[in-house]
């Protein structure tokens, strides 16, 4: 029997230090009793959350699930998707970064396709509306914000598909900042990243609305003073700052959606490695200050040039710039205090090829949620000013 998904974004019902201890009587009052665990292969442990498997009801069948990649892949997903028929869970628990949790999202919109045809499913991008059993998410990294998303990416022969709808929204937020601590400074630079850029996008976003802007400026207010200290210092306070702010960030995402640095990430960490957050920064002080010079003949239709220039004065406030260019040296310059290197050329893609066939092969949709036309030669011009 299929049920409606939650018709409203997650909202966190469980917050704070410690406060994954109380997931397995969170699942026990829910009902469920046979419970996929999706959680990251080395995360689960580092992060402490392992700790509470042993405090899971005597009547809750736990089966643990890790054998994944780190970019989500229609591979990875038939393998689960065949652990969850054999089990049958009535809830998936999904504990980790954004691939664990949108794995999780996934095996619960696929639950009852045959692990065969899933790939036909994802291609033919219908809207996932029901699902059989329940969904919990745990982040164990503050940056993807995949928590408070109705949509979770998926690959396929190499090619990026975002799966979205109603059903990938989850019952159940529980948010715990003392699992972020775990991680390596790379790793916390940029899952960290990833959110200020969420966030940056999601305001000029086509797609934006009041409600996803005022989130996108709590994720700022609170990401921006402490990411620095979060990655080289990370202590208590950074920590629920940064859980904090990236879960307002991916409540906006999951409003307006992303923009184009999102759209060519992508394409950078499958052909030359950086992750995903890392991928993303290599593009956006450039898309910030491209953003900033655009003149009104340069917006899209139905964009309003005077509410534009208004919150594009104000990111380039928050980031303590003064003009377009300075904004764009003000982000590498974050970038390369939390330890990432900068610069396109860096990160191995030195070539004008190398930079046409990034543009060539960006998520044309994401594009289409920038406020400026852009085209692939001016992708092209934007990702030299990037060399």
């Amino acid at each position: 029997m299929t049920t409606s998904a939650p018709a409203r974004w997650p909202l966190v019902r469980t917050f704070g230090d410690g406060a994954i201890d109380a997931l397995p009587g969170i699942v026990h009052r829910l009902g469920h009793r046979r419970i996929l665990l999706v959680c990251g292969e080395r995360s689960f442990e580092a992060s402490g959350a392992a700790r509470i498997l042993p405090r899971f009801h005597d009547d809750a069948e736990v089966v643990r699930w890790s054998g994944f990649a780190p970019n989500t892949d229609v591979a990875d997903l038939r393998r689960g998707l065949e652990i969850a028929q054999d089990l049958g869970p009535e809830a998936v628990l999904g504990i980790g970064g954004g691939s664990a949790l949108d794995m999780a999202k996934l095996i619960t919109a696929y639950q009852d396709i045959p692990p065969e045809t899933v790939t036909d499913e994802i291609r033919a991008g219908r809207t996932v509306s029901t699902r059989r059993c329940g969904l919990l998410l745990t982040p164990t990294t503050s940056g993807s914000g995949s928590e408070a998303t109705h949509f979770a990416v998926v690959y396929v022969d190499e090619v990026k598909h975002s799966v979205g709808g109603p059903a990938l929204r989850a019952d159940h937020v529980v948010i715990d900042p003392s699992l972020t601590l775990s991680g390596s400074p790379y790793q916390r630079a940029t899952s960290g990243i990833d959110a200020v850029a969420q966030a940056i996008e999601s305001l000029w976003a086509t797609g934006a609305t009041p409600w996803s802007r005022r989130f996108a400026w709590g994720a700022l207010h609170r990401l921006l003073p402490v990411i620095e200290i979060f990655v080289h210092h990370p202590g208590r306070s950074s920590a629920r700052a940064m859980a904090i702010g990236a879960h307002l960030a991916g409540r906006a995402i999951d409003i307006s959606k992303t923009t184009a640095p999102h759209a060519l990430s992508y394409g950078i960490t499958k052909s030359y490695g950086p992750s995903h957050g890392h991928a993303v920064a290599l593009t956006l002080g450039a898309f910030v200050a491209e953003h900033a010079r655009a003149t009104p003949e340069r917006l899209r239709s139905g964009v309003d040039p005077g509410e534009h220039r208004r919150n594009m004065a104000d990111i380039l406030e928050i980031l303590g710039a003064r003009n377009a260019d300075e904004a764009h040296h003000r982000v590498d310059d974050l970038v390369a205090r939390l330890g990432l290197r900068v610069g396109l050329a860096a990160n191995g893609i030195t070539t004008s090829q190398q930079r046409a066939a990034l543009a060539a092969e960006v998520n044309v949709e994401r594009l289409g949620n920038n406020p400026i036309h852009l085209d692939v030669s001016e992708l092209e011009r934007i990702l030299e000013r990037c060399a």
